[in-house]
């Protein structure tokens, strides 16, 4: 909880997220009072783990922070870029159009000296005739810039609209993201490890003593689960692994183990989780979180845990 306390004080929480950053500091100060009352007690241990977690939250909450600005320092810089390309169009097509006009007042000129030298009209009309096939082309250059202008608008104008949409995509899906992850924590524990994220679930919440087939209210919380697996990114693995307390013979808790791994997978796979990213696995009595000596520490052994990684 102190190393996640002082990561999130280097992070942009410091600056972006300050009130997110106090509460982390109020959380580790209430965790520091446990430590101080009773060191190693069940308190502190809550404590802390909340204190880091709000500590890693208070991270994330800043990294979305500098993330909107910078989205919103991108904006500035595509509106910038749109004024700047108009203002070049109009100057462009400012000067076509002086210049435009300059050759038809040379043509006017021409014509007038024709109608007054007589003698010189053929070579009047030549001349014309090349002055008026440059007017064209300028006119008809003019009409392109102008469509040019128009297309390069209408492609600004496109690029900004997808990425309002993105931006607003992407909030949508913190969000959505985040509501699910509040609802997973209220009814499993959920930490990051060195081979992933790991979704602890209580046995005595999704199945009998000694049975595989889930509890009726065990379909609300694997529910929860599954929406927020689907959130996650689709290239990643989900291995679910049950465990047990060491009542009973190896064998038996290893086959019981595995019953319970598989009616989770099979229920979250019914629930729209990929099959082929999920496996389950039965770990039995192997790897104890508490000492099975106690019944509260057999009742952490019980559990179904959920790896993403």
């Amino acid at each position: 909880a102190r190393r996640a306390y002082d990561a999130a004080q280097q992070s942009p929480a410091a600056k972006l997220t300050p009130d997110k950053l106090l509460e982390s500091k109020q959380a580790l100060d209430r965790a520091e009072a446990a430590h101080n009352d009773d060191a190693g007690s069940r308190k502190e241990k809550a404590l802390s783990y909340v204190a880091q977690r709000i500590a890693e939250q208070a991270m994330a909450y800043g990294e979305i922070a500098a993330a909107r600005r910078s989205i919103a320092s991108a904006d500035d810089d595509l509106k910038a870029l749109q004024d700047e390309l108009r203002r070049q169009a109009e100057k462009k097509a400012a000067d076509t159009q002086a210049a435009l006009t300059d050759n038809k007042a040379k043509l006017k000129n021409v014509r007038e000296k024709l109608a007054e030298e007589g003698n010189k009209l053929s070579a009047a009309a030549e001349e014309l005739k090349k002055k008026e096939a440059e007017l064209k082309k300028q006119q008809q250059d003019l009409e392109t810039q102008k469509r040019e202008a128009e297309q390069r608008s209408k492609e600004l104008a496109q690029k900004q609209q997808e990425l309002e949409k993105e931006k607003v995509a992407r909030l949508e899906a913190e969000k959505r993201v985040a509501d699910l992850m509040a609802s997973l924590k209220e009814i499993a524990r959920v930490k990051e490890e060195a081979r992933g994220m790991v979704i602890t679930l209580d046995g005595s919440v999704l199945f009998a003593s000694g049975k595989t087939a889930l509890l009726p209210a065990a379909r609300d919380s694997l529910g929860r689960v599954s929406r927020f697996l689907q959130e996650q990114d689709p290239n990643k693995k989900i291995m679910v692994e049950g465990h047990t307390d060491s009542i009973g013979t190896e064998e038996n808790n290893r086959k019981l183990s595995q019953g319970r791994a598989d009616a989770v997978r099979e229920f979250l796979v019914s629930r729209g989780v990929e099959a082929s990213r999920i496996s389950a696995v039965g770990k039995g009595e192997s790897e104890p979180v508490a000492d099975n000596k106690s019944p509260e520490g057999r009742a952490n052994n019980r559990r179904v845990e959920i790896i993403i990684k």
